[in-house]
């Protein structure tokens, strides 16, 4: 029987309650959230700075409160990597819901593992050197050793365990993207661990799905001049019929705003790979290269044809470190003579912080190089230019005082210049620096928790 698989999150903050429709109206057998990225982590790592009990997506309480009842009474479970910095939290406060929502019989499975922050000196100490993949720096190099988070990409079997044991909903923390949408197809076809072109075509799946909306219409160039923007509010998220040979059919939510077409599926077939023939997951090694797409009627497109290669001996482990803080503020200046008022600007807040300790200033100009990089000529001399400067430091009353500075010269400005409000009363930002390693796969042994209810 063909297995059918839903995609109801592509990011943090993701309307995860359009797994609704494709529960209620029967047209999948297992849904699956993907939330994370390096920023999330970033951005949870902050969460548990100030509460040490969250570090997992407040999306999961949508989840456990408005999806999980509807899916728990079809037997359909729901996989999300949601868990973030805290898969056992995560867990128990889904278990929690679950007993206030009287769904007896829940059976709940936390993955832990990738973490391994408490454990970089051991590590170390066992061989793993952890050179960063951008700069060749090694770990025990590095002068900034305040790092906060490091996460091992785990892949699908701890997932494919928790499935085979009849888990109803599976909280995993950084696991790879489409090694969520894998696991599934894994546990109900039983594929071995080197069925190479099953488990690449299965990624492929993941791959598409896991972007949400990218693939039904929206982020899509290709049919910027044929969907009605209207319906970018109201997407229908894909849904992958796969079977057991690996290929599939992707589809989307039947009666619902979008498309799914030859144009989408390559855009996000294309979407954050870099070498197309060697896309690596921990699972298994990809060749995009091999592969075919058809359209197969009205929003549906086969792929078939994917090949896949043994997967590599390492996994890849993102980890973040505390870089100090940052602020921004925006000015906008008007004709005429604007490129020499912006001289005069990046002149006076120069001057204004020649004593202070910032450590990084970088001016952007919004709106004609603050995408590209100045690659087209600019305007010679533009109606308005909205500048954007971003600011570094150590500490945080350092920013503080900097902006003050800056602001004490609101009379002595170059002509008609004006700032952003907003952009003033901020507060400095804590930086997470990445730092992307690779290490040992039988380093990392991950486990399994169950809660019931």
């Amino acid at each position: 029987m063909t297995l059918r698989i839903g995609s109801a999150q592509g990011f943090y903050g993701d309307d995860v309650t359009r797994a609704l429709p494709m529960i209620e109206g029967g047209h999948v057998d297992i849904v699956c959230f993907e939330a994370l990225s390096e920023l999330t982590l970033a951005i949870l790592r902050k969460d548990m700075l100030a509460n040490p009990t969250r570090g997992y997506t407040f999306d999961l309480n949508i989840i456990a409160r408005q999806i999980l009842p509807t899916a728990f009474a079809r037997k359909i479970p729901l996989i999300s990597n949601g868990g973030g910095l805290n898969p056992l939290g995560a867990a128990e406060m889904i278990r929690e819901a679950a007993v206030k929502l009287g769904l007896h019989g829940l059976k709940i499975a936390a993955v832990t593992g990738d973490d391994i922050l408490a454990s970089l000196s051991d590590l170390q100490a066992a061989g793993e050197r952890f050179v960063n993949m951008d700069t060749g720096e090694t770990l025990a190099d590095a002068d900034n050793q305040n790092f906060v988070t490091a996460n091992v990409y785990l892949g699908a079997a701890p997932i494919v365990e928790a499935l085979k044991n009849g888990a109803d909903i599976i909280i995993t923390g950084r696991a790879a993207d489409p090694c969520l949408y894998v696991a599934p197809m894994i546990a109900h076809y039983g594929w071995a661990w080197d069925d190479w072109d099953q488990l690449a075509s299965g990624i492929v799946a993941g791959h598409l799905l896991e972007c949400t909306g990218q693939v039904v219409g929206g982020n899509s160039l290709a049919l910027i001049d044929n969907i009605d923007p209207r319906e970018l509010a109201h997407l229908g998220y894909p849904i992958a019929h796969i079977d057991a040979d690996g290929s599939f059919v992707l589809t989307k939510t039947p009666d619902t705003p979008g498309v799914v077409t030859l144009e989408t599926v390559k855009e996000q077939l294309l979407y954050e790979v870099h070498d197309p023939t060697q896309y690596l997951t921990p699972d298994v090694s990809i060749n995009f290269t091999t592969l075919i797409v058809d359209q197969d009627g009205l929003n549906r497109v086969r792929v078939s044809g994917v090949t896949g290669h043994p997967r590599p001996d390492t996994l890849k482990v993102s980890m973040g470190r505390m870089e100090g803080y940052m602020r921004e503020l925006i000015f906008t200046l008007g004709y005429p003579h604007v490129w020499g008022k912006l001289a005069q600007l990046k002149a006076m807040i120069n001057e204004s912080w020649r004593d202070l300790p910032i450590n990084r200033v970088e001016y952007q100009l919004l709106g004609i190089d603050s995408l590209f990089g100045g690659i087209a000529k600019a305007v010679d001399d533009p109606l308005e230019l909205v500048v954007r400067v971003m600011f570094t430091a150590d500490h945080a009353e350092t920013l503080k005082t900097a902006v003050r500075k800056v602001m004490a010269n609101g009379l002595s400005c170059p002509p008609g210049m004006s700032v952003s409000g907003t952009t003033v009363g901020g507060e400095p930002r804590v930086i997470l620096g990445l730092w992307s390693s690779l290490i040992a796969r039988d380093k990392i042994d991950p486990h399994i928790t169950y809660l019931e209810v």
